[in-house]
C-alpha cells in the first residue's frame, strides 16, 4: 500500500461526516496532502550538494470552512506532516527539522476552495509557530514526546493530548526608546552621516534602498518595501531617519509583531547589521 493510500485510510474515520458539516463542497484531506507535496517539490532548494524541502506549509481556507473543520485540524495537520516527511525521505529531500502544517483563513477564497503555500523557514521559527498552533487548539504535547512536536509521534498526537489550561498572559516585551537608551547607558549612536542605508531581504535575496523619509514595510503592494509573506501584516512596520540621523524602526500594530535581534519591539533605533524578522521573513539593516 502506498503512502497516499495509507494517509487516505487514516483520514477516512477522522473526517467521517465532514461532508455533511461542510455542505456540497467539502475540503478533501487527500487533495490537501497532494497539493502540499506538489508545493514541496516546487519550492525545494539545492545547496551544498543536497536538495532541501520546505518545512512550513500554510493551508489557506475559506472562513466558513475554517469554522466547520477547526476540530479536525490537529489530526489532519499531524497526519499531513507525517506524510510530507515520508515523501521527502522517499524523494531524497532533506528537511531542517519536522515540518509544520497550519491552517489560516483567506477571505478571498470561496467555500470548498483552498491553497497551500510552502516556505523554507528555519527550524527555531517553525517550532515557535508550532507552539502557537498548540495554543490555538488548546492542546499539550504528550508525555515523552521530543522537541520536534507532533510529527515526531503522530499516534500520540491524535490520541495523547489533553486540554491545556488557560495560558498565563504573555509578558509585555521590554522596549526602550532611543533617548532612554542614551540616558541610561551613555550610548552614542553610530555615525550614519553620508552613509547609504539599505534593508536586505535575506529570505528573498532582495535589497531596498532607504531614502530617509518614512518607508512602510508590509504585504500589500502599496508599501514601499513589499514582503510576499502571508504572516506579514498588510502594513506591518515603518522605517525612517530622524533629525539626529538615527534610523528608527516602528511596528505599526502588526498581528505577529516585529523583532530586532530576537527581541520584539514597538519602536527602536537600528544599528548596522541588525537582524529584523517580520512574519517568517528575515531582513537585515545595512549601512554602506
Amino acid at each position: 500500500m502506498g503512502l497516499l493510500s495509507r494517509f487516505e485510510g487514516k483520514m477516512e474515520d477522522t473526517v467521517e461526516g465532514a461532508a455533511d458539516r461542510m455542505g456540497a463542497a467539502p475540503l478533501s484531506p487527500v487533495q490537501i496532502a497532494k497539493k502540499a507535496e506538489k508545493q514541496m517539490r516546487r519550492e525545494k532548494m539545492v545547496g551544498a550538494g543536497k536538495q532541501y524541502a520546505p518545512t512550513l506549509y500554510t493551508v489557506l481556507v475559506n472562513a466558513d470552512d475554517d469554522r466547520r473543520l477547526l476540530g479536525y485540524y490537529p489530526t489532519l495537520a499531524g497526519e499531513t506532516e507525517t506524510y510530507l516527511s515520508a515523501k521527502a525521505a522517499e524523494q531524497g529531500l532533506v528537511m531542517d527539522g519536522q515540518p509544520l502544517v497550519r491552517f489560516i483563513v483567506d477571505d478571498d477564497l470561496r467555500h470548498g476552495k483552498f491553497d497551500v503555500i510552502a516556505e523554507m523557514v528555519a527550524s527555531p521559527l517553525v517550532e515557535q509557530l508550532r507552539q502557537e498552533e498548540y495554543a490555538r487548539y488548546g492542546i499539550l504535547r504528550p508525555q515523552g514526546q521530543g522537541a520536534m512536536g507532533r510529527a515526531a509521534a503522530p499516534a500520540g498526537y491524535q490520541a495523547g493530548y489533553q486540554p491545556a489550561p488557560a495560558p498565563a498572559p504573555a509578558p509585555k516585551p521590554q522596549t526602550m526608546n532611543f533617548n532612554q537608551m542614551a540616558d541610561d547607558y551613555d550610548f552614542v549612536p553610530e555615525d550614519t552621516e553620508g552613509r547609504q542605508a539599505y534593508i536586505y531581504d535575506i529570505t528573498n535575496d532582495r535589497a531596498f534602498t532607504l531614502p530617509g523619509d518614512a518607508e512602510t514595510i508590509g504585504r500589500e503592494s502599496k508599501n514601499d518595501i513589499v514582503i510576499p509573506d502571508i504572516n506579514v501584516s498588510r502594513v506591518h512596520a515603518e522605517i525612517r531617519q530622524d533629525e539626529s540621523g538615527a534610523w528608527i524602526l516602528t511596528d505599526l500594530g502588526s498581528t505577529n509583531g516585529t523583532f530586532v535581534n530576537g527581541r520584539q519591539i514597538k519602536s527602536t533605533a537600528l544599528q548596522d547589521a541588525d537582524r529584523i524578522i517580520v512574519g517568517t521573513t528575515n531582513l537585515e539593516f545595512q549601512l554602506i
